[in-house]
């Protein structure tokens, strides 16, 4: 049994989806015997975009590049900044991914001990299943855990008739209703898909106009992981649940773990979705030294593949993001600080005040493919007398016209003001360097460098 559907359910379909594969094997065996190469299935771009702009515009080499199958792919932080898009935007079937959109829906108009009722139509429903039974009833969080973790059809479908009713009690068709919220918070997120029903099957009696592009669920699912339920079961490898029978009877129930590297690599969640027609999808959840990505690829050929391309995404993203003390410098002030800058005292003409930061540990972290980075220091002019701690300006790292972090820049030392007859000295002098062509006070020197990656 696949996730969404079983093969022997659908044998016009599947000689209709069977032909061309049995064609592109005979290919393949053809090009071996005749020496000629085959094209892999998994590839580089130029037309993918990295950062907002392509990789050809970029200037990108082949080996910059994940090397990826999946039609349809895109990586996106918590704060909505997108890394790389391969056709993000086209509307496509999504199978059970639709999934998160029904647990996205319930966790907002139901309480967790909501009773779900698990009627003849969730019970028949088929394909892939949490091998509930007509009359059983469980709480919405147990049938949420049916939902996601082994992305259970008849979960889905009682769910929706269950909480459709809570969300309108006057409606004399609640799935109806369920699946109109469904397309309400879609619309709500900014999405451009729609929703035909709770599980994304998308065949015999489940055709329709159903769709989404992988932007529309990374927003999706970003926005569920959000809700701390959610990301928990999501997350959760605990295949067992307990349900009561129409009996009255509690009986366990244990069902299959549909995300394979739940676990791995960081991966701390993750939800699968498979038909013919979408191919075998995911959407991911990766954290590594506490940075967060969502990763979802759509069109793959087959289950090793959908999970290989997400790893590569992954991957990818977190070898471009460098975390990199704000600043270098090769010089020390004698008290053993970080010299940043000898900055300028208006009050002399040969003086300057050694400059150092509040927090010599800070650091930022920037996604090497967007741009170089560089170092901005903008220090004070210090007049009167100057105080160890004094405010200095502000040091802070940047790539390209945005700003990474930032960090207070202090005097290290003291430095007193002149007396009444110093001033009048510093007067004679800078009257003299006035004819000189000499500055009339000690200039500001950066000391700091841009750090290396």
């Amino acid at each position: 049994m696949l996730e969404s559907f079983q093969l022997p359910a659908r044998r016009a379909h599947s000689a209709r989806v069977l032909m061309p594969r049995l064609l592109a094997v005979l290919s393949l065996a053809c090009c071996v015997l005749l020496g000629t190469p085959a094209l892999a299935g998994a590839e580089t771009r130029m037309t993918d975009i990295v950062c907002g702009i392509t990789a050809e515009e970029r200037g990108l080499a082949d080996a910059d590049l994940p090397d990826i199958e999946a039609a349809q792919a895109i990586v996106m932080d918590p704060n909505g900044t997108v890394y790389f898009e391969r056709d993000a935007d086209t509307q496509t079937k999504i199978a059970s991914i639709t999934k998160v959109m029904t647990a996205i829906v319930a966790l907002e108009n139901a309480d967790l001990s909501t009773t779900i009722t698990v009627d003849h139509a969730a019970a028949t429903v088929g394909e892939s299943t949490a091998h509930l039974q007509e009359g059983d009833t469980l709480t919405l969080e147990t049938a949420l855990r049916a939902l996601l973790i082994p992305s259970g059809n008849d979960a889905a479908m009682a769910i929706a008739t269950t909480v459709g009713a809570i969300i309108d009690p006057a409606s004399t068709d609640p799935y109806a209703t369920f699946i109109q919220a469904m397309n309400d918070k879609a619309a709500e997120l900014g999405m451009d898909a729609t929703f035909t029903n709770p599980h994304g099957l998308d065949f015999g009696d489940w055709v329709g106009d159903m769709h989404a592009s992988a932007r529309d669920v990374v927003t999706m699912f970003s926005y569920a992981m959000k809700n701390d339920t959610f990301r928990e079961i999501d997350g959760s490898g605990d295949n067992t649940i307990t349900v009561t029978g129409a009996d009255g009877a509690e009986r366990e129930v244990t069902f299959k773990v549909r995300n394979d590297i739940l676990g791995q690599e960081g991966n701390v969640g993750g939800k699968t979705g498979t038909t013919y027609d979408a191919g075998t999808c995911f959407v991911g959840t990766f954290q590594r030294d506490g940075k967060e990505v969502y990763v979802v690829v759509l069109g793959c050929s087959d289950n090793d593949s959908r999970f290989s391309n997400t790893l590569t995404l992954a991957n990818w993203y977190y070898e471009h993001l460098k975390t990199v003390p704000l600043f270098e410098s090769s010089k020390l002030t004698p008290d053993g600080d970080p010299l940043i800058a000898r900055a300028s005292d208006t009050d002399w003409t040969d003086k300057t005040v050694d400059v150092t930061v509040a927090d010599a540990n800070a650091t930022a972290s920037y996604f090497d493919l967007e741009g170089d980075i560089s170092l901005k220091v903008d220090t004070v002019d210090f007049s009167g007398d100057v105080q160890r701690g004094d405010h200095a300006g502000t040091l802070a790292l940047c790539q390209g016209e945005t700003e990474l972090a930032s960090v207070e820049l202090v005097a290290a030392e003291e430095v007193r003001a002149p007396s009444p007859l110093e001033w009048l000295l510093v007067q004679f002098d800078r009257f003299t360097r006035f004819f000189t062509g000499e500055p009339g006070a000690a200039e500001t020197e950066v000391i700091a460098t841009t750090p290396k990656a």
